[in-house]
């Protein structure tokens, strides 16, 4: 697949229901370290990271197991390689909380290497079935990074 239609989301459901496919178009986004909002030249005045172009995709997971699987990408045009910049390596996720505006996902399982996922989890906020932003979850880095509309 090419750069993806990231308009095109399905709806969420809760709680602790299925969360169907969901597309997020990010063109900004927030870094926090160890819960501080880290700040650099390259952040505006509100502390955004702007010009970031990223998609988020959640999708029912694509090994056919339990959860799903979370891609992010580097919207910013395509691989000269491969087709799409993958920003983040597919990680396998379950929902552990769903409350009214947000539904918390952690990783399981491990990758081809070895590697768990979970370190890894994934908070999706949202009113309704729209979706406002999504925190990804470093947590052996004690990294978050808030991708917003």
């Amino acid at each position: 697949m090419g750069i993806f239609d990231f308009l095109k989301s399905e709806p969420i459901t809760s709680p602790y229901g299925r969360l169907q496919k969901v597309m997020f178009p990010s063109t900004s986004h927030i870094r926090y370290e160890n819960g501080h909002e880290v700040i650099t030249p390259a952040t505006d005045s509100s502390g955004r990271h702007v010009g970031c172009k990223r998609g988020v995709k959640i999708e029912p997971n694509i090994q056919g197991g339990d959860g799903y699987t979370i891609t992010i990408y580097n919207m910013d045009g395509n691989h000269p390689d491969w087709g799409n910049n993958v920003q983040m390596a597919p990680k396998q996720m379950k929902i552990i909380k769903t409350e009214d505006n947000k539904t918390t996902l952690r990783g399981f399982g491990s990758d081809a290497s070895g590697s768990s996922f979970a370190d890894y989890g994934i908070v999706v906020f949202h009113s309704g079935n729209d979706i406002e932003k999504i925190r990804l979850q470093m947590l052996d880095r004690g990294i978050e990074i808030e991708y917003l509309k």
